[in-house]
């Protein structure tokens, strides 16, 4: 800012100065055509040229002083290229006549051209202009000496007014650029103060931002700042996530390996004690219970092989569209008979749990379909039931209902599948995390009923990766699951 001000300012001095210099010179002259015209009125000297040897001319002579002529204008009468007459009067009235070489120097003067700037010696600089009447040469000369005093004055006014100028404009530009500059570097301060925490850890809680008060000085410091609180914001909610997901990890793989050390030492055990013994019956009693805790722990590893497939789908799902992500994944979208699969899974609830009253509920007469693996579906609509029949005791009621519920002219419906029972309701407590991995009522990891503690996380990751979602209300005397999945043709992307 400092040097584009000293750059305008010496363009704009120097427009200045030559403009007024011009405007100057204008006005001389102009003096000088009303002098020289005045010249000739007299009757020049005859003769030869005076003896100007005294340096004085001829005190008498009108041509020099005469009345309307300015103090040092210089006179000279050229007759055949000779002065007859040259000089000047000086302020004091005093006549003076010029030497030879100033003599000479007037004598170049181009006769009836426009004035031109001689210089006499010591004298100065002069504006001189010649005009000839009556075969007579009459130069006429006005010094310039006071108007390059009043150039000099100029530029020293405004040089010197620049200069003040200048200090001025830098220091109040100083300072208005710091104040404004105040609010960037507190967001440069927030920017730093950021880059001195631990996010490695993914612990770290990113509390700070660019306050409001900062965001309104200035347009470009409210755009600064207010990208800066975005990017804070989304750091913050990534470290998050990041830090859920491995405590979640670091749970799952807790959960699972406490899964897997029951049955493999179960299995151990009945192995060292077969080694032992050499009872027929006793081995069989053995190998059987080895067998049945194989089949949980390949029960186990099965669920969690469906639940890793059905994550991965749920990335993949993200990141492309719902056709691309098909054709590419190799997912299956069948068209699948839910109110078979319904049926199927009640009729074998009631074989496997005869004690409880199971009762089914259709509401529409002809099949509800719903677009995609028929094997997964089946396998969370049995998954409902089981929970129902495990955790609840013995003459509990279990309604079993699927129905078609309209939502729009253009989306058409959805088939909605409701679980209930009049069993005990479920804690609380447990209700938020009811369709986490591992998570069984009373938050207990007993073995009670003989669960993995999967079977609703599977439910939950089947219905959304097929569109739809499930929840859950219990209370006193009910408890209902809820499954709400895009009927064919309906189905919204995962």
């Amino acid at each position: 800012m400092a040097l584009l001000l000293v750059a305008t300012n010496v363009v704009v001095g120097a427009v200045t100065v030559v403009a007024y210099r011009e405007y100057l010179v204008g006005r001389l002259d102009a003096e000088l055509a009303t002098a020289a015209g005045r010249t000739p009125g007299g009757q020049p000297p005859s003769g030869p040229p005076p003896d100007s040897s005294s340096g004085r001319p001829d005190p008498d002579n009108r041509f020099i002083g005469a009345p309307g002529q300015a103090a040092d204008t210089v006179v000279a009468v050229l007759r055949d290229g000779d002065a007859v007459l040259a000089g000047y009067t000086d302020a004091a009235g005093e006549q003076h006549a010029l030497s030879r070489a100033q003599r000479t120097v007037l004598a170049d003067v181009e006769p009836d051209a426009d004035p031109t700037t001689v210089s006499l010696g010591s004298l100065g600089a002069y504006r001189a202009q010649a005009v000839t009447r009556n075969g007579d040469v009459f130069v006429t000369a006005l010094p310039l000496g006071d108007l390059r005093a009043s150039v000099v004055r100029l530029v020293v006014v405004i040089g010197s007014t620049t200069l003040l100028a200048l200090l001025v404009a830098a220091w109040a530009l100083t300072l208005a650029v710091h104040r404004s500059l105040r609010p960037l570097e507190r967001v440069a301060s927030v920017a730093s103060g950021v880059t001195a925490l631990d996010l490695e850890r993914g612990d770290a809680d990113i509390a700070a931002r660019v306050p409001s008060s900062d965001l309104e000085v200035s347009r470009e410091v409210g755009q600064v700042g207010t990208a800066l609180n975005r990017l804070l914001g989304h750091v913050g909610r990534a470290l998050t996530v990041r830090r859920d997901a491995e405590r979640g990890m670091r749970t799952f793989v807790a959960d699972a390996s406490h899964e897997l050390r029951t049955p493999i030492a179960t299995v151990r055990a009945y192995a060292e004690l077969s080694t032992g013994t050499q009872d027929v019956d006793a081995l069989h009693r053995n190998a059987e219970r080895i067998g049945r805790e194989a089949v949980r722990m390949g029960d186990l590893v099965e669920e969690l092989l469906l639940l890793a497939r059905l994550d991965a789908a749920a990335l993949d799902a993200t990141a492309r569209d719902a056709a691309s992500s098909a054709a590419r994944s190799g997912a299956v979208h069948d068209e699948v008979d839910l109110s078979a699969a319904v049926v199927e899974a009640v009729m074998d609830a009631r074989a496997t749990a005869p004690d409880h009253r199971w009762t089914l509920q259709l509401a529409d007469d002809h099949p509800l379909t719903v677009s995609g693996d028929a094997g997964q579906l089946r396998r969370a609509v049995t998954n409902l039931l089981a929970n129902a029949r495990t955790h609840t005791p013995t003459g509990t009621t279990v309604v079993v209902s699927l129905q078609h519920v309209p939502v729009t002219e253009a989306d058409g419906g959805s088939a909605r599948l409701v679980v209930a029972n009049d069993g005990p309701p479920i804690e609380a407590e447990v209700l938020p995390v009811l369709f986490d991995r591992f998570t069984r009522g009373s938050s207990s990891r007993s073995r009670e009923h003989g669960t993995s503690g999967l079977g609703l996380a599977i439910v939950r990751a089947v219905v959304t990766a097929h569109g739809g979602s499930v929840r859950v209300v219990s209370e006193p005397g009910r408890t209902a699951f809820t499954v709400d999945l895009p009927e064919t043709g309906t189905r919204a992307d995962a």
